[in-house]
């Protein structure tokens, strides 16, 4: 039994070497997509669409949003997204703050490459801020996996504008960030604690999606990669990642350059994965995870008395 056993361990492995065609992984992600809140969702908020400029955004719980405003920017490696995972976080938080959400659904790779995903966040915006939606009260930006990337990118943008008096658009009063795609060049990916489990070859996936994207824009570009500009002036910011993610020696760097500049950064680590997840994680680790998150946001928020409250 013990070498039938480790037989099948190493064919196991062999088997995981196997590339697998990027056309059946980016499809299987596409497929996994869900435009639409599930079911769980719809049941606990009031949903609307709207369509911003040429970009997909859906509402839970407009009429709530002088109580403060969520902006999620899903995963999906800039391919696919929003997912379950996505709908599933942003409900708990708008429901813990009693305030609206606003998931924006940015085009993606292959049909839209670099910088559509980051100009349909600043045209949101942008449109929000001129219409008095944006600006009246504290806002949160948050993003998972590529959406965290993203995120990172816009709120320095928004910093940057400010600082030159040029800003349109309010920065957010504090980021929420999960598992953060920072580095498309996937350069210290090597060193995560995933190599012997990547079942869905993830680095490959990875870098065909980040090509996709990218376009003519090198893979380092800061708009890109935003761990290349380094990391300062950034908003009150909440970074969480999976122990066993890809990124997860790109978020202890970026846990570093946020601490190394002064900036208020909660840190919080949790055990397996966290990113690329299509359906959301159960679990002691995760509710503490989502526990501190929804601490920072109510703080930014200006909920004085918030304790991490939870739908």
């Amino acid at each position: 039994m013990g070498r039938i056993r480790d037989a099948v361990a190493t064919g196991a492995r062999a088997a995981a070497r196997i590339p697998i065609p990027s056309a059946l992984t980016h499809q299987a992600l596409r497929e996994a997509r869900s435009p639409q809140p599930p079911s769980h969702v719809l049941k606990s908020h009031a949903i609307e669409q709207e369509m911003i400029g040429r970009t997909r955004t859906v509402w839970l719980d407009r009429h709530h949003r002088g109580n403060g405003l969520i902006i999620h920017l899903h995963g999906g490696a800039y391919v696919s997204g929003p997912f379950t995972s996505d709908w599933a976080w942003l409900s708990r938080q708008v429901e813990a703050q009693d305030c609206a959400g606003l998931m924006v659904d940015y085009r993606n790779a292959p049909d839209h490459q670099h910088p559509v995903a980051r100009d349909d966040v600043e045209a949101v915006l942008a449109a929000l801020a001129a219409d008095g939606r944006l600006g009246e009260g504290p806002w949160v930006l948050s993003g998972q996996h590529s959406g965290g990337g993203l995120a990172v990118v816009v709120a320095r943008r928004l910093v940057e504008q400010e600082s030159e008096a040029l800003a349109p658009v309010p920065a957010p009063a504090a980021i929420v960030l999960m598992s953060p795609w920072l580095d498309l060049e996937l350069s210290a990916a090597w060193m995560s604690e995933t190599d012997q489990s990547d079942p869905v070859h993830e680095r490959r996936l990875l870098r065909d999606a980040a090509r996709r994207y990218a376009g003519r824009t090198p893979l380092d570009d800061p708009d890109l990669s935003p761990i290349n500009r380094g990391l300062e002036g950034l908003p009150p910011l909440h970074l969480g990642v999976g122990q066993k993610d890809l990124f997860a020696s790109d978020a202890r760097v970026a846990r570093l350059q946020l601490e190394e500049n002064g900036e208020e950064v909660a840190y919080r680590e949790i055990g397996g994965r966290l990113g690329l997840q299509l359906i959301p994680r159960k679990g002691e680790d995760i509710e503490r995870l989502h526990r501190e998150q929804s601490e920072l946001i109510g703080r930014a928020l200006g909920r004085k008395d918030q304790e991490g409250r939870e739908g």
